[in-house]
């Protein structure tokens, strides 16, 4: 949020909230920092982001590969990948707690 906020954007621009959780707002499916051919943010995106496609999915309480993304057979999990995906997680179920 700070690193967005420092390229000028006001957080009601680009931030929701839900269930306690932050994140990115979704304009018509895509990223509101997505201007439909390439993140305009990118230098400065989320880590989210930077760790993308792998996402971690909550029903089975594990990494995936999001099945969405149409490179996603392009990636592989990494120890590295793993660590950073783990770490995240964790610093949002606390900023979740936080918000509650």
């Amino acid at each position: 949020m700070e690193r967005i906020s420092g390229l000028g954007f006001k957080e009601a621009f680009f931030l929701m909230k839900s269930e306690g959780f932050v994140s990115l707002k979704n304009i018509e499916g895509r990223c509101v920092f997505h201007d439909g051919e390439k993140c305009t943010i990118y230098s400065s995106r989320p880590s989210g982001c930077r760790l993308y496609p792998v996402i971690f999915d909550v029903e089975s309480n594990r990494p995936i590969l999001d099945k969405m993304c149409p490179f996603s057979e392009e990636f592989s999990f990494s120890f590295k990948i793993l660590n950073e995906l783990s770490g995240l997680y964790h610093r949002l179920i606390d900023e979740r707690k936080a918000n509650v």
